[in-house]
């Protein structure tokens, strides 16, 4: 392979155009899509890597049509299933438009990116952080939300973060590092193919 080497932050740029493409959980971003309203911004993330990065926001819950607010809901076990629903009222099953909804961005919103940052614990965007529960409501593991879940079927290799992976500033830009050369791969894989 003779694609360039790993970048440096010089080899940042500022033009949106040609940033890497990163998906993020919209609650990360300050949009107010949480099942009660609010959101989880992330400082550190706007300041050191939204100029940098081609982020594309998306909450799987909301484009789910589970609406703003909405009642919370957790991942079950049942027998083999994984199944979401509602925390203090088990009957609301939300899985079939959670897991239709997942799959469909999964293959339409993420054909192109570099990673995804997640929000840690979330039923939809966990990554390996979210409670699993039996059907007594006892946790039991933790394991990938259900968009996530998706996300790692569609796209094996993708880079998946959760937003508490982001602790500091080196990290941060240790992770536009890596995005950048994602990026440079991704270009070099395209023209080998054609």
């Amino acid at each position: 392979m003779s694609f360039k080497a790993m970048p440096s932050t010089k080899d940042f740029t500022p033009v949106r155009e040609r940033q890497p493409k990163v998906g993020i959980s919209a609650c990360l971003t300050g949009q107010q899509v949480r099942y009660d309203g609010g959101n989880r911004y992330h400082q550190l993330i706007q300041q050191e890597l939204a100029p940098w990065l081609n982020l594309q926001s998306t909450c799987p819950e909301v484009e789910a049509g589970l609406g703003i607010p909405r009642p919370p809901v957790q991942l079950v076990k049942k027998s083999e299933i994984i199944l979401a629903l509602g925390v203090e009222d088990d009957t609301l099953n939300v899985t079939k438009g959670l897991v239709d909804t997942s799959k469909h961005l999964s293959g339409s919103h993420c054909k192109g990116l570099s990673a995804y940052i997640v929000k840690a614990r979330s039923p939809s965007c966990g990554a390996g952080s979210t409670p699993i529960h039996d059907i007594d409501k006892h946790q039991i593991k933790l394991g990938d939300g259900l968009f996530v879940q998706a996300l790692k079927t569609a796209h094996p290799h993708i880079l998946i973060m959760d937003e508490s992976s982001f602790s500091d500033i080196q990290v941060c830009r240790e992770f536009v590092v890596r995005c950048y050369n994602l990026q440079g791969y991704q270009l070099h894989q395209k023209t080998s193919c054609n």
